[in-house]
């Protein structure tokens, strides 16, 4: 009975805390219930398709779903007993943007990190100009660089600044394929520009 009310409690509270989320695009918590079981609640703006996944320390995904249809909020009760003693990762994609959340299990319960927000940069190229824009809302070092053939011609650290916005004027570039990547730390994101 003490279970049941737990998480009906803890449902309540997901149901709750998702409309206080409403300023944002993408939010995910993991709920714990006990040292046991959680709630793992994702709360959109817009009814979306979204991928839910669960990786251990080593990356290995030992837990994945994808929510089809429009929802805006999606809570699932989630069976820890399933995972060993350790450092995990909830991770959900939906569209350009993508929240992580770290999490632990041990014989002490559930303990959840703080969230991670990342949207895809945009890339463009138009009249010799290539553009990138980037908002930075994990504040990592990012670099910028830019490449022919494997080859780094150009590169540019662009710190922790949060709102990226840089534009290359590649018009007196001889033809040939090239690439500017993106890099934020623990991901890269890349370009591909074919100049004729």
């Amino acid at each position: 009975m003490k279970t049941i009310l737990k998480v009906t409690l803890v449902f309540a509270l997901a149901a709750f805390a998702n409309t206080l989320f409403a300023s944002g695009n993408l939010k995910v918590n993991i709920l714990p219930v006990s040292s046991e079981k959680a709630v793992l609640a994702v709360s959109t703006l817009y009814n979306s398709n979204f991928k839910i996944s669960i990786a251990d320390a080593k990356g290995m995904i030992v837990y994945a779903n994808e929510k089809t249809g429009p929802a805006k909020d999606y809570l699932e009760e989630f069976n820890c007993a399933v995972l060993k003693d350790g450092n995990y990762k909830l991770k959900v994609v939906c569209d350009d943007l993508t929240s992580e959340r770290p999490f632990s299990k041990s014989e002490e319960g559930i303990k959840v990190g703080k969230e991670k927000t990342i949207i895809k940069p945009f890339f463009g190229y138009k009249d010799g100009i290539l553009r990138c824009t980037y908002l930075n809302f994990p504040k990592e070092n990012l670099t910028l660089y830019f490449l022919k053939k494997n080859q780094l011609l150009y590169t540019r650290e662009l710190g922790k600044t949060f709102n990226v916005t840089e534009g290359m004027n590649l018009s007196r570039l001889e033809k040939g394929n090239y690439e500017v990547v993106l890099s934020t730390g623990d991901q890269e994101y890349s370009f591909r520009v074919d100049k004729e």
